[in-house]
């Protein structure tokens, strides 16, 4: 009983403080009883995502190699240059790993795409890096189907569970932040934390419900619906006009505070408050188009993409094609792991918070009118074959065919 209560108040402790870096020692743990052919798979050191992974892991015998990542999440690390194939060599190379396993292979979260030149980690130690599953959830199926990875396992998710941990943990954070208003205005400090977390454990809980965000629908439908409670809890209360004018704007502001906060506080959008301030939509800036002259078929983009965004050619030309550049999530891992360079933007803007790929301005911002003619790869059919996205070229050929008609 004891220790089930010390697990929920870690549990606890964690994700409502999950926004904060928290980091648990690096080397290599042994899961099981792992031997020389046991899979290793790869981590960092952020203590929630470790002990995660223990727990997902528990029935496979297997070795958990945790690299320094400064107690961050690895998504979040590989963006800002903190979590890099340089961690991951030098983890490999501290935990002697090549005189533990007989393989050659370590498995390792796509969300560190963005940040770790899989080239450069072959070169320097002889491993190399297979993506597995995004969301660790999903470990167990994946090793049962013999460490192979369906499509829907590399998709980015924000299932209910992880949406509610979010708006905790975001509302502990901004709490935080007002708490010293407690000392001056206790009773509305209070009031205003108790309305962060309504509205961020609504809109979240909800975030499916709720309309797509353009024009600002998603955030207007979300003041209202919380909008409405408030008015009757006032009526019941006998408040004055001026009293509802000052609680219908302190609950604006708190739904703009969640509204902007979407902007990069979800894996699922990713872009500016000033494009959003502006389009009223989560769109990324990021629009990538793919130089079929440059693309070597390489297919990292592909395996590395969490909304697929991107589509293989079969027939024909042996290339990778962007399908779905509306779909992106600015998260740049497709340009870290293009090595040959074929990566341009047709926005000509990007969110810039991507700290790990260099000449990231030129690749964003150069010229890419000679490509124009890749346009109508967009929202054409796909197909899933052998797990991974592939152009359904018969019907885009005789979509083309129509349209010349026409």
């Amino acid at each position: 009983m004891i220790r089930r209560i010390r697990g929920f108040l870690w549990e606890t402790f964690h994700t409502l403080f999950r926004n904060f870096n928290f980091p648990c020692d690096l080397g290599l743990f042994r899961i099981g009883q792992p031997g020389p052919h046991s899979p290793v798979f790869l981590s960092g050191n952020y203590t929630l995502v470790v002990e995660r992974l223990r727990r997902a892991l528990a029935g496979v015998d297997c070795y958990l190699l945790v690299a320094n990542s400064r107690g961050s999440n690895v998504w979040c690390a590989a963006g800002m240059n903190e979590f890099s194939e340089h961690d991951v060599i030098d983890a490999i190379n501290v935990a002697g790993l090549a005189g533990i396993v007989s393989h050659r292979r370590i498995i390792a979260p796509p969300y560190a795409a963005p940040g770790v030149n899989v080239r450069a980690v072959q070169r320097e130690t002889g491993f190399h890096i297979q993506w597995g599953p995004t969301h660790l959830n999903d470990l167990p199926r994946y090793v049962g189907q013999n460490f192979k990875r369906t499509n829907d396992m590399l998709a980015v998710q924000f299932g209910f569970r992880d949406r509610i941990e979010q708006a905790l943990a975001n509302t502990c954070c901004y709490s935080m932040t007002i708490a010293l208003g407690l000392l001056f205005w206790p009773k509305f400090v209070l009031a205003v934390m108790g309305m962060i977390l309504v509205a961020y454990l609504f809109g979240f809980a909800f975030w499916y419900r709720l309309p797509e965000e353009r024009g600002w629908r998603h955030t207007s439908t979300l003041m209202l619906s919380l909008s409405a409670p408030l008015i009757l809890f006032g009526v019941s209360r006998h408040w004055t006009p001026g009293a509802f004018l000052q609680w219908e704007a302190t609950l604006l502001g708190v739904v703009l505070l969640v509204a902007m906060d979407a902007c990069g506080s979800t894996p699922i959008y990713k872009t500016t408050i000033a494009h959003w301030l502006r389009h009223g939509d989560y769109e990324s800036l990021f629009d990538p188009v793919i130089d079929p002259a440059r693309c070597t078929n390489c297919m990292n983009c592909v395996l590395v993409c969490p909304k697929d965004v991107f589509a293989a050619r079969r027939n024909g030309a042996r290339k990778v094609v962007a399908v779905h550049p509306r779909n992106c999530i600015d998260c740049l891992a497709c340009v870290k792991q293009c090595y040959d360079d074929a990566f341009f933007n047709r926005s000509g803007q990007y969110k810039g918070d991507v700290k790990s790929i260099p000449r990231l301005h030129e690749i964003m911002t150069r010229d890419w009118s000679h490509l124009r003619a890749e346009d109508k790869w967009i929202d054409h059919p796909t197909t899933i074959r052998n797990g991974l996205p592939v152009v359904a070229e018969a019907a885009v050929e005789a979509r083309v065919l129509e349209e010349a008609r026409l």
